[in-house]
């Protein structure tokens, strides 16, 4: 009699975060979605929460068939690629080649997921990198696989600038049906009943400068004076932090690796202005989901993830302790009083002393 292998579990912050936060722009129902799935809204904010690696891959396929879009999971892969995970800041910021940024990968994916076995396999006429799934799906993998694929890619290919050719690549993969058309030349792409994935490539790129701009903001750093007086520095991290505000999962250490400081000089620095990390990307947060709800009309539950809260009732709870008021009360005032200001404006009526 065959045993039954035991479930593998995984922290869907990790996998589904990136791909939740676009089906709920384009007007899914993400908690609607995750119910349907068995995935408790939680796991959406919560990074110690795990959640069998199964349910997360068919939320995946779910999202994709909801939204009737076969390349939604390769379009979200490419745009994070291009922006960048908390996860892999650290290895994308310390790497020199792409080489050692591979090899960083393979060591920061291990500490983090079970569910795929990452390897770097080098030859004297090829490297690879594979991605091996711990579990045996049942149902069709076209989203999972369209997302390693285009998330890898598009990271080799931006780190390597010039020296990718897609000519040189070759990548095999269960199905290609999730990848959008032209992303990789047809000769490039190989399917096979791999359990994963492998990315091909010739062993000279190893040594090619990698660099990603996943660190790089466009503003300035500001005056980092020794006592951390200056309000340009306070300015710069909490600009830094709105930008990434949307990763539930960005500790003190992942915001300071951004901001390429030790996480210990970031403490510091916020003490002297009489703030904390929690403090301040809470303050953060209210800031940015007042702009939202004042100057949008964005629903409640796409807001919620656009600041890193899991759905309308955690976003309801942080705003009413915020505010004292809820996110729709807030709006309609917010909207009353832009109309107040219409009507002042176009009936030339003053609220103020006439001089």
């Amino acid at each position: 009699m065959n045993k039954r292998s035991a479930p593998k579990f995984t922290r869907a912050i990790l996998v589904l975060f990136p791909l939740a936060k676009a089906f709920a722009l384009r007007g899914g129902d993400i908690e609607a979605l995750l119910a349907r799935n068995r995935i408790p809204i939680g796991a959406l904010t919560d990074p110690a929460m795990l959640v069998e690696t199964s349910a997360c891959y068919a939320a995946m396929e779910d999202m994709a068939e909801t939204l009737g879009d076969p390349y939604f999971g390769a379009t979200v892969a490419i745009e994070t690629a291009r922006k960048g995970t908390p996860g892999l800041r650290e290895a994308a910021s310390r790497a020199l080649t792409l080489g050692d940024f591979l090899s960083r990968v393979v060591v920061e994916v291990s500490k983090q997921v079970d569910n795929v076995r990452y390897s770097l396999i080098v030859s004297p006429d090829v490297a690879s990198l594979e991605i091996k799934r711990t579990i045996n799906l049942s149902k069709p993998s076209r989203q999972l696989d369209a997302v390693g694929v285009a998330f890898y890619v598009t990271v080799i290919r931006q780190g390597i600038g010039g020296t990718f050719d897609p000519k040189d690549i070759l990548v095999t993969v269960p199905t290609t049906a999730g990848l959008p058309p032209g992303f990789l030349p047809k000769q490039a792409l190989v399917t096979s009943e791999i359990n994963g994935l492998r990315i091909s490539f010739p062993p000279q790129w190893l040594w090619a400068p990698f660099s990603l701009d996943w660190d790089l903001m466009e503003v300035s750093r500001g005056e980092f004076t020794p006592d951390g007086a200056s309000e340009a520095t306070l300015s710069y991290l909490r600009s830094v932090l709105a930008e990434n505000i949307d990763h539930q999962d960005l500790t003190l250490d992942g915001f300071a690796a951004i901001c390429g400081l030790h996480p210990r000089r970031v403490q510091r620095l916020l003490e002297a202005k009489g703030t904390s990390f929690s403090q301040m990307k809470d303050d953060v947060r209210q800031s940015v989901s007042e702009d939202l709800l004042s100057n949008t009309t964005l629903p409640i539950s796409q807001i919620a993830l656009q600041v890193g809260l899991s759905g309308p009732a955690a976003f309801d709870r942080a705003f009413r302790r915020w505010t004292g008021k809820t996110p729709t009360g807030f709006r309609a005032e917010s909207k009353s009083d832009q109309d107040d200001v219409v009507v002042d404006e176009g009936s030339g009526s003053s609220t103020g002393n006439e001089p």
